[in-house]
């Protein structure tokens, strides 16, 4: 994501593919999308890279347990291999069928691109605004929490085309 001003040169950086200039988000999901491990590193920094770490720090704590891991074809590597099969995980890739050009929802990926989605509502998260890394990762938890504090009450989505009187309001 775009980084504003107050986000230091030492930890921004730029994605060529993306054409983005600040930091990056690397989520581990379960499958139903809830949050299980988040970092943060400059946007420079290639998604094979930053797995390895994400998946040590996830698995270090007791008690957690991965079988398998639906991952897209950027997330391939020696250093990733290693870490999976250290922890006994397996691996499968999801790619692309040839031929399809455009937009293809892909079986398994869009349940971490809905979270990523979902993260993005969170008003804070639109635009990176922390100095430290850190600190923008916990912003990432909290938006996750309030996500699933809402799911966990029933409470609906709040989306402001969707209340009666909001636009009127707004208008007057």
């Amino acid at each position: 994501m775009d980084a504003s001003e107050t986000v230091g040169k030492d930890s921004r950086g730029y994605d060529g593919g993306k054409s983005r200039d600040g930091r990056k988000r690397h989520v581990l999901t379960d499958t139903k999308g809830l949050l299980l491990a988040v970092t943060v590193t400059t946007a420079d920094v290639h998604d094979s890279k930053a797995a390895p770490a994400l998946l040590e720090t996830f698995m270090d704590q007791p008690g957690r347990l991965l079988k398998l891991v639906w991952v897209d074809s950027a997330y391939q590597g020696a250093a990733l291999a290693k870490a999976f099969t250290r922890h006994g995980v397996r691996v499968e890739v999801v790619r692309r069928s040839d031929g399809h050009r455009g937009f293809v929802v892909l079986a398994r990926r869009w349940v971490v691109e809905r979270t990523l989605s979902w993260l993005s509502r969170s008003r804070r998260l639109n635009r990176d605004h922390e100095r430290r890394p850190d600190h923008h990762q916990q912003m990432v938890w909290w938006a996750a929490m309030i996500r699933l504090s809402r799911q966990m009450a029933g409470d609906p989505p709040r989306r402001p085309e969707k209340r009666p009187g909001r636009l009127l309001q707004a208008r007057a």
